[in-house]
């Protein structure tokens, strides 16, 4: 037992180190990639969830996907980034959020991302873009924003060979909200 504690050990050390030499990868230049900017003034206080999983820790994922979770090892294989920033604005800087939204939205539009969810409510605004891929069943990125009434802002990149198919069969899977029925506005 104290033998295979120190082999694991060893592993462990040895995937660390590799996993840190490879980390510096530059993941613009992928199609899906997309930069938010600097969010950093807007991300405050206690209520913040950043997501960064690269596309290392995406295979490893995918390594240590079971056979009764195809459809995620599916999605995650072709992946290579999911970035994720979520957090509370304050009411002052909603507005200032908002024009940042507008933003990022004629930049997406313009770099010939396709908008396919546009929501603006009173207080709520949610803009869902995707780049199409030569594989018409997958798409190269994903990007979402939203900010809610209550003020809760989240941006989201998803970058990669994202497979629609097993997106949609994990959304229904973890009861997460689909992108079915919705309508292409522009």
């Amino acid at each position: 037992m104290k033998n295979l504690f120190k082999l694991f050990l060893v592993l462990f050390i040895f995937s660390a180190t590799i996993l840190l030499a490879q980390k510096d990868e530059d993941y613009s230049k992928y199609p899906g990639y997309f930069d938010f900017g600097n969010l950093s003034h807007f991300i405050k206080g206690d209520n913040v969830t950043e997501v960064n999983i690269d596309s290392h820790l995406l295979s490893m994922m995918n390594g240590l996907a079971d056979s009764n979770s195809n459809d995620l090892s599916q999605m995650v294989k072709g992946l290579k980034l999911i970035k994720v920033y979520s957090f509370d604005v304050k009411n002052k800087e909603k507005k200032e959020l908002l024009n940042k939204m507008n933003e990022m939205d004629a930049s997406l539009t313009s770099k010939n991302w396709d908008r396919i969810v546009k929501v603006k409510e009173p207080g709520e605004y949610t803009f869902v873009y995707v780049m199409s891929s030569s594989n018409s069943k997958e798409f190269s990125g994903l990007v979402v924003s939203t900010m809610e009434k209550t003020g809760k802002a989240t941006f989201v990149n998803i970058v990669g060979n994202i497979n629609m198919n097993a997106l949609g069969k994990l959304s229904h899977k973890f009861n997460l909200p689909s992108l079915e029925g919705k309508n292409k506005l522009n």
